[in-house]
C-alpha cells in the first residue's frame, strides 16, 4: 500500500483513482451545457428558474459532504467512495424521468447526495497517496482528471444532443459514472479509520480551515455564474459553438497546474494564489466588454489560468493545515464551500442578468466581488497559515 511517507507520486492506486475521478467529472460535465437547454427549451424555464435548478443540488451536497467527511475519518474511505459513486450512476440515468420544472429540481437535490461524497472521497484518497513534500504537485496532477473531463465531456455532451437528443446525454452521462465506481474498485484506500472520533459539529467541520474555504466561496461565486450561463451567453452572442469555452479553459487549467503546484511546494501559496485572483478578475473584464469570438475564447483561456494555480493550491494548504486524522472533515469542509459558491453563484447572479441588463453586466459583477476573497486571503488566511502548519 503506498503511503505519504513514499517519493512515488504516480503510483498504481493513484492513477487509477485519477481515471476513477476523470469519468466522475466526465459525467458531471456531460449536464453542464446541456441541463440549462433542457431546461428552458423542454420544460420553458426562465432564466432565474435555471439558476434554481444549476444551483439545487448544492443543499444536499453540502450535508453530504460534511457528513461524508466525518464518515471517511471514522469509517475509512473504500466503500463510502465505492458506493457513492454507484448510487451517483443511478441519479444521473434518472434525468430521463424528468417531466417537469418539479421533477427536475428534485432530481438535481438527489444528485448533489452522491456528488458530494464522492467527490470529498476521491479528494481524500488522493491526499493520502499523495507524498507529503510533493502535495502542491500531486494535487495539481490529481486535478488535471477535472480538467480533461471539463475540456471532452461538454463537448462531447453537445455532439450527443444533436438536435435535441436528451436521452443520449443523461444515459451516457450513467455509463460513465458507472466506469468510475469499476476503476474504483480497484484502487488500494489507505486504511485510515480514528474510531473514536464521536459525531459532532466539530467533527465534521474543520474550523482550522473555515477562512480559507470562505474565500474559496467567494472566488467560485463568479465561476459558478459561468458554468450555469455560458452556453446561453454563447447564444447570445452568435457563437456557434459553446463548447470551446470549455476546451479552451480546461487547456489553460492544464498549462497552469503543470507549473504552478511545483511553484506552490517551492515558494509556497501567496504569490500562486494572488496571480491567479488577478487573472481570473481580467476574464471576467474580456468576457464581459470583447464580445466577440475571440474574447469569449481568451477569456476561457485566462479563466483556465487562473482556477488551474487557485484550486489545488487552496486544497494543498487545507491538507497542510490538518493532521492526517482530519483530512476528511478539512476537505469536506472546503468543498462544501465550493458547493455554496457554484450554487449561489447562479442564483444571485442570475437575477442581476434578469434585473441590471444582461449577462455581460452580471460577469463584471462577479470581477467586483473578487475583491472579497482579496482580502481573506491576504488579511486572515496567509497570516495564520504558516503559524498552523
Amino acid at each position: 500500500m503506498q503511503t505519504t511517507s513514499q517519493k512515488k507520486l504516480w503510483s498504481r492506486d493513484f492513477v487509477l483513482l485519477s481515471g476513477s475521478s476523470l469519468l466522475l467529472w466526465a459525467s458531471f460535465y456531460c449536464l453542464v451545457p446541456t441541463l440549462p437547454l433542457f431546461a428552458v427549451e423542454r420544460l420553458q424555464c426562465s432564466e432565474s428558474q435555471v439558476g434554481l435548478i444549476s444551483g439545487a443540488m448544492t443543499i444536499t451536497a453540502i450535508v453530504a459532504r460534511l457528513l461524508a467527511g466525518y464518515a471517511l475519518d471514522r469509517w475509512g474511505r473504500r466503500w463510502i467512495h465505492i458506493v457513492s459513486l454507484v448510487a451517483f450512476c443511478a441519479v444521473m440515468l434518472s434525468h430521463n424521468l424528468v417531466r417537469s420544472m418539479l421533477m427536475l429540481l428534485v432530481i438535481r437535490l438527489l444528485v448533489g447526495i452522491p456528488f458530494g461524497v464522492s467527490t470529498t472521497a476521491s479528494i481524500t484518497v488522493a491526499a493520502d497517496l499523495v507524498p507529503a513534500a510533493r502535495r502542491g504537485e500531486g494535487m495539481g496532477h490529481f486535478g488535471l482528471a477535472q480538467t480533461v473531463a471539463v475540456a471532452v465531456a461538454p463537448v462531447l455532451a453537445l455532439w450527443l444532443l444533436g438536435d435535441g437528443q436528451f436521452t443520449r446525454v443523461f444515459t451516457a452521462a450513467g455509463w460513465i459514472a458507472l466506469g468510475a465506481a469499476l476503476l474504483a474498485c480497484l484502487v488500494r484506500h489507505p486504511r485510515v479509520p480514528d474510531p473514536d472520533t464521536s459525531f459532532s459539529l466539530r467533527s465534521i467541520v474543520e474550523k482550522r480551515v473555515l477562512w480559507l474555504s470562505l474565500t474559496m466561496l467567494f472566488i467560485r461565486l463568479g465561476v459558478g455564474s459561468v458554468v450555469a450561463f455560458i452556453t446561453l451567453y454563447a447564444a447570445q452572442l452568435r457563437i456557434p459553438n459553446a463548447g470551446l469555452f470549455f476546451s479552451l479553459y480546461a487547456a489553460g487549467v492544464v498549462v497552469s497546474r503543470s507549473t504552478s503546484g511545483r511553484f506552490f511546494d517551492r515558494r509556497g501559496p501567496g504569490l500562486v494564489v494572488g496571480l491567479a485572483v488577478g487573472s481570473l478578475f481580467v476574464s471576467y473584464v474580456v468576457l464581459a466588454l470583447w464580445q466577440t469570438g475571440r474574447g469569449f475564447l481568451c477569456a476561457a483561456f485566462v479563466m483556465g489560468l487562473a482556477i488551474g494555480a487557485i484550486q489545488p493550491s487552496l486544497e494543498a494548504m487545507v491538507v497542510n493545515m490538518v493532521p492526517a486524522a482530519r483530512r476528511g472533515a478539512a476537505n469536506a469542509t472546503l468543498f462544501s464551500a465550493v458547493d455554496i459558491g457554484m450554487g449561489l453563484g447562479p442564483s444571485l447572479l442570475g437575477v442581476v442578468a434578469q434585473v441590471a441588463g444582461g449577462y455581460a453586466t452580471m460577469y463584471l459583477v462577479a470581477g467586483g466581488i473578487l475583491l472579497i476573497p482579496a482580502l481573506l486571503f491576504f488579511g486572515v488566511v496567509m497570516p495564520k497559515y504558516g503559524v498552523e502548519v
